[in-house]
């Protein structure tokens, strides 16, 4: 009996021991993780501060180029980098140190900033009234009403119209809030993606001068005057004036007419139709740019294939319009494949408040312009002149652009990457 109480005794001791030591070990590892989870995660804020402060202050001032080396900030410190590679690109870099129980814990962030491209909008006026001279409608203001939708970003620079619950399908911003009017006793325009009052976003005109200077290196900048585009898949027609007066006539690749992309008429207006293959800008940086026949498309249609490598900006520095044509009839469809982009005009349709019902313009990509283009007129009984028209946005101009296409003058955040 004394010899099992000893027994039990010492396992007793010896199971307690074990418990004592495994409490103390892990006490000690608990500690020790704690110390490691803190450390980590001062040497992670502290990388997040520098790239803040690094991202906000190209934010508020685009030319902003200096680095913060060595700067204490809780404990630790990091090092903040502006890189300005080739580009409209600035990327911030920010690589913070923590010193903790002995050992220095590192961490990096790294944000990606560009300049605004007006492609990512489907519509954007800086006023939403008409601006087309000598028209009937000259300064009425433009409304969406119910049953309007846009599609891709919406922005206008001074306030929208709206009247009932026109759709909005991705985030609508302005400098000021909208006008809102009761349309069969609704007063309810439709957000799905948010809004957001007090935002300007300026179009320099610097774009067009990028333009021609981009054309002229590598491109093809024509000054002869008047020009006319009929686009061939991968081939292009060209009707230019010569220096003899007589009409040059010429098909060549766009390959080599304009290897970088860029076609520019700096000294007239400019006439495309047809169907394109590539990534291409047209533009008239003096005049206005025509879409004549039946439009102007990709050879790979982006509406069906969201992978299609054919995308083109249109842009004028005066407005863009679709060319009178008395033989089209209520069921002529002209179709857009295109970014179009106005710096002083609109998107509209040659006279349109005196032709005939001239069908459907359906434009797949996106409108940039100082003032809202009509394209028909509409009376009680439905459509009376002109075309009915249908907008969606090129969901890849989001990320991808036609090349040298039109940027604005601020900086907007497109990645951020912890480690």
């Amino acid at each position: 009996m004394g010899k099992a109480s000893l027994v039990y005794v010492a396992g007793l001791f010896v199971m307690l021991a074990y418990s004592f030591m495994n409490l103390s070990a892990t006490s000690t590892s608990s500690m020790d993780n704690y110390t490691s989870y803190f450390g980590r995660s001062m040497a992670h804020n502290i990388a997040i501060t520098g790239a803040n402060i690094g991202t906000q202050n190209v934010l508020y001032n685009s030319s902003y180029n200096t680095n913060l080396l060595g700067q204490t900030y809780a404990g630790g410190s990091f090092d903040m980098y502006v890189d300005r590679p080739a580009g409209d690109t600035v990327w911030i870099r920010s690589y913070s140190q923590f010193a903790t129980a002995g050992t220095t814990i590192r961490d990096t962030v790294i944000a990606c900033l560009r300049f605004t491209s007006f492609g990512k909008y489907g519509w954007f006026t800086d006023a939403e009234q008409n601006g087309y001279s000598g028209c009937p409608y000259y300064g009425a203001s433009d409304w969406k009403i119910t049953g309007d939708s846009v599609f891709g970003y919406a922005h206008t620079n001074l306030h929208f119209n709206l009247a009932g619950a026109p759709y909005f399908n991705d985030k609508v911003t302005a400098t000021t809030a909208p006008t809102l009017m009761s349309l069969n006793g609704v007063q309810a325009p439709i957000y799905k993606a948010g809004y957001q009052w007090g935002i300007t976003v300026t179009r320099p005109t610097s774009n067009l001068t990028r333009i021609s200077s981009t054309a002229s290196m590598g491109g093809d900048a024509i000054s002869s005057g008047d020009v006319s585009l009929n686009f061939m898949n991968d081939k292009v027609a060209v009707k230019r004036p010569p220096t003899t007066g007589a009409l040059e006539n010429d098909t060549v690749s766009l390959a080599t007419l304009a290897p970088n992309g860029v076609i520019a008429v700096t000294n007239g207006d400019l006439h495309i139709k047809g169907t394109y293959k590539g990534k291409l800008t047209v533009a008239s940086t003096s005049g206005s740019v025509w879409i004549d026949g039946s439009g102007i498309t990709a050879s790979d249609n982006p509406a069906t294939d969201a992978n299609s490598s054919d995308m083109m900006g249109i842009v004028s520095n005066k407005s863009v319009y679709i060319s009178k044509d008395l033989t089209r009839n209520s069921s002529t469809v002209v179709n857009i494949q295109a970014a179009v982009y106005c710096q002083n005009g609109e998107l509209t349709a040659e006279s349109f408040w005196t032709i005939p019902k001239s069908g459907r313009v359906v434009l797949y990509g996106g409108v940039t312009q100082a003032t809202a283009g009509s394209l028909g007129v509409f009376g009680s009984n439905g459509i009376t002149n002109g075309f009915f028209y249908t907008i969606r946005h090129d969901q890849r101009f989001n990320f991808v652009t036609p090349p040298a296409f039109p940027i604005s003058s601020k900086y907007e955040l497109v990645t951020w990457w912890e480690n």
